[in-house]
């Protein structure tokens, strides 16, 4: 049993770094693996996780320039960059994205990634409040179209990002540049995000809103309703009730008549008798 313990305990220590045989430790620290498929470790990936990654959603200026001229080399295609426009593409890129995937939940962050690496290229992770936010954006975005693309979304295992990143990027060092195998996340002004996550409180207060005004409109109109209801069942009592009336009117007078007509044969059958004899 000790053993048993001391086996488990080693391979809990293990699970995700260089020393696991089994598990890729790159899959599980960034969510992503240039092997893809063709990796000889497993890729596990999770059923549930607060955050999604939206595969290839970003459009880097840096692979546009290189499809619009041609074969060039990186280097080549990044002078071409207007890194102002960029820049500001790159802003309303975020600015749209993260007031989407607010209206299912808050949002803990929003990286998106400035590698060049095919495997990672355009990659957006959005980590969520809880698993629940999450899942309810995958469902709904998955397969949705944007910016002429379909969405590919999938929970990341991918939850503690100071793992994931680059530290030598964040400081403008990184050697390797855009094929970095670490999550070279670009940059956002914390004033716009600030200023998004009020926006998106906002909207969810005024939806609220909303949607409690419509309830009481409903509930109004269905007191009307009713009460419409119970005015046509009111008329329908009160004509049944003057057509039991004039009913019994007429019985009272057709027995009344069978007595009057009664009465006058007991009268006038006498006289014809004696009047036969």
């Amino acid at each position: 049993v000790l053993l048993l313990f001391a086996m488990a305990k080693h391979l809990a220590r293990i699970h995700g770094t260089e020393e696991d045989k089994v598990n890729c430790p790159f899959y599980h620290k960034i969510g992503a693996c240039r092997h893809s498929d063709r990796c000889s470790r497993l890729h596990h990936k999770p059923a549930f996780s607060p955050t999604i990654l939206m595969k290839h959603l970003y459009r880097h200026p840096v692979r546009q320039a290189e499809m619009m001229g041609g074969v060039m080399t990186t280097t080549e295609a990044e002078k071409l960059v207007d890194k102002q426009k960029a820049q500001e593409d790159f802003l309303l890129f975020f600015e749209d994205v993260y007031a989407e995937l607010s209206k299912f939940g808050k949002l803990d962050a929003l990286h998106v990634v400035d590698n060049l690496g095919d495997h990672m290229i355009g990659h957006v992770y959005a980590n969520f409040r809880d698993e629940e936010m999450a899942s309810d954006a995958l469902q709904v975005l998955q397969g949705r179209y944007y910016d002429g693309r379909v969405c590919q979304v999938e929970f990341s295992p991918v939850t503690d990002f100071r793992e994931a990143r680059c530290r030598d990027y964040d400081e403008e060092s990184c050697a390797r540049g855009g094929f970095c195998n670490f999550l070279h996340v670009k940059p956002v002004p914390m004033c716009l995000i600030r200023s998004l996550d009020d926006d998106a409180e906002e909207d969810k207060r005024r939806h609220t809103w909303e949607k409690e005004q419509g309830d009481e409109k409903q509930d109004e109109n269905g007191e009307k309703s009713d009460g419409r209801k119970e005015e046509i069942v009111a008329t329908k009592t009160t004509k049944e009730k003057g057509g039991d009336i004039i009913k019994m009117m007429i019985n009272v007078a057709v027995v009344v008549m069978i007595q009057m007509m009664m009465v006058v044969v007991d009268i006038i059958t006498p006289y014809e008798w004696i009047k036969c004899d």
